[in-house]
């Protein structure tokens, strides 16, 4: 990944030992519901439960997990507060989720011999990994390897759900950060992107009607902090996804719409370290 260039070596160590910690607390969460039968039945449960549309959308906000934690150190001028981050019963889901698709084999999906034993399945897969070479490695790399892979694959994942390889959506092309069909995006984006109302600054023209703001009726940007009236935010967000003012592309709640748009601001630090 070319960005990874682009960061300091100070950082970079920095960034390597974020990782490995997180991984250790995730390998002991799913060493966690492997070794406790009762909190594996309880998230294969879950999972089993899930619609299709909704077991894609849990594995587009895993993969997308890693690309939200190397955001930072690629790009230090992106706002990271995220909101896509997986609460502990959705962790636990996503985790035997990425370890199935991880041990999956299709010679032992078609075996006859009954259904699949995902938990032995997946301890035999577990324990082949931690006694690799790679799973032995303590060179920064083993770290961030992981993690590289799975932001790729949270890009190709968001390029499959919108059924293409070539940035277009629902069959529209989209300008950089600029949403052609805004229910889409923008309106998955409008309630967070329009925190609690904030007084205006000293009588500065909203920047879409170009009338003052009063004291009453503003609201803000996130993460630029560029202010407007309420009613004018809401129709310029039922459009587009950006700021007026900065073009600054706006957080989406959407995982693939999410992966796209931070993987063009990772693709724009690359550009600037060639």
């Amino acid at each position: 990944m070319a960005a990874l260039l682009t960061v300091p070596a100070a950082r970079l160590a920095s960034l390597a030992r974020a990782l490995a910690a997180d991984a250790r607390r995730m390998r002991c969460r799913l060493a966690f519901l492997l070794l406790s039968p009762p909190h594996f039945a309880r998230a294969l449960s879950r999972l089993r439960a899930m619609p299709l549309h909704a077991k894609a959308a849990l594995l587009g906000r895993a993969l997308l997990r890693s690309l939200i934690l190397l955001v930072p150190a690629l790009c230090p001028d992106e706002h990271i507060n995220h909101h896509l981050f997986l609460p502990h019963p959705d962790l636990d889901a996503a985790l035997l989720l990425l370890a199935m698709c991880d041990s999956y084999s299709p010679s032992a999906a078609a075996s006859p011999s009954g259904p699949v034993d995902w938990r032995a399945v997946i301890v035999d897969d577990v324990v082949a990994n931690a006694l690799s070479v790679s799973g032995l490695g303590a060179t920064p790399w083993a770290a961030l390897g992981p993690h590289v892979d799975a932001a790729a694959k949270a890009r190709r994942f968001a390029d499959v759900v919108s059924g293409n390889d070539d940035g277009r959506v629902n069959g529209t092309t989209a300008k950089d950060g600029e949403a052609c069909c805004g229910a889409s995006l923008a309106g998955s984006v409008r309630l967070l992107s329009l925190p609690s109302a904030v007084s205006a600054d000293g009588g500065a023209p909203c920047a879409i009607c170009r009338e003052e703001m009063g004291g009453g009726g503003v609201c803000a940007l996130r993460p630029c902090g560029h202010r407007f009236h309420w009613r004018c935010a809401r129709r310029w967000l039922a459009r587009r996804n950006t700021c007026p003012c900065c073009r600054a592309e706006l957080p989406a709640r959407d995982a693939a719409d999410e992966a796209r748009r931070l993987w063009r601001a990772v693709e724009r630090t690359a550009a600037r370290g060639r």
